[in-house]
């Protein structure tokens, strides 16, 4: 009779297992969609907008000086967001040190502060210093309506992108040269594993570039990193800026 009481009892110890196995596997698929549900994964941004996200440049500027006299100097230079403003469909990034700063200097300026406006997804405009803190006020103000924030020619990058595409104002779109407007050049295929904290894999880079008759601007841009080449020169006198990205720190979103 013991032998038996300790059959039926190991018996009834091995249903109760596996029932609750059972029961798990049951439960489990539920549990893990529900909580899918309620943390939905973030989608990659093209352009990274998160304060504290930060890319380092390196690479060469030359200048003319001294009755034609050109000389040439190694930078390294940083590229931070410092906060970001949400006003509707518009996010303001205040930018310090956007690439452009070097462009006509001998490569000792010092990093000035930019608004980098994001307008839906797809939009992204550049403004220009002289418009910085009247644009931040406005965006700081969740009354404004913001009809004077943007105007066309503070367009650089509209999404998606694809080889041909262009924009820019309707001056520049009606031109049959695509001068005076931002062109999308060519893409392909890159590795980022040279760049310190950049995401491995290939990536697609887009080249997009500005030509005017003085000068042009083109840079290389991966979604989801952001610039990582920038270039401008001038078409006389000479002012070059050559960058190479060196490194990236992308800062998550507080949760």
């Amino acid at each position: 009779m013991t032998g038996m009481k300790f059959c039926r009892d190991r018996m009834g110890e091995f249903m109760s297992n596996k029932s609750r196995q059972f029961l798990l596997l049951l439960v489990l698929p539920f549990a893990l969609a529900r909580a899918s549900q309620t943390k939905p994964p973030k989608a990659v941004e093209a352009f990274p907008m998160s304060a504290g996200t930060s890319w380092t440049y390196r690479g060469i500027v030359r200048w003319t000086h001294h009755i034609n006299k050109v000389s040439e100097t190694s930078v390294e230079w940083k590229m931070g967001i410092r906060r970001l403003i949400h006003h509707g469909e518009y996010t303001g990034a205040v930018v310090s040190g956007f690439p452009g700063d070097l462009d006509w200097s001998d490569g000792s300026v010092k990093p000035v502060d930019s608004l980098l406006v994001r307008f839906r997804q797809e939009k992204f405009y550049l403004i220009p210093g002289e418009r910085f803190a009247e644009s931040v006020q406005m965006l700081e103000n969740p009354n404004d309506p913001l009809k004077d924030l943007l105007n066309e020619d503070d367009l650089f990058l509209q999404l998606p992108l694809a080889q041909g595409k262009k924009f820019c104002g309707a001056e520049g779109m009606a031109r049959p040269d695509s001068g005076y407007c931002w062109v999308v050049d060519s893409s392909k295929s890159v590795s980022l594993d040279n760049v310190i904290g950049a995401p491995t894999g290939p990536r697609t880079s887009y080249r997009i570039r500005y030509v005017t008759n003085p000068d042009d601007v083109d840079f290389d841009f991966v979604p989801g990193v952001g610039f990582v080449r920038y270039e401008y020169h001038h078409h006389g006198t000479v002012a070059d800026t050559e960058l190479r990205l060196s490194e990236f720190r992308f800062a998550p979103s507080p949760e």
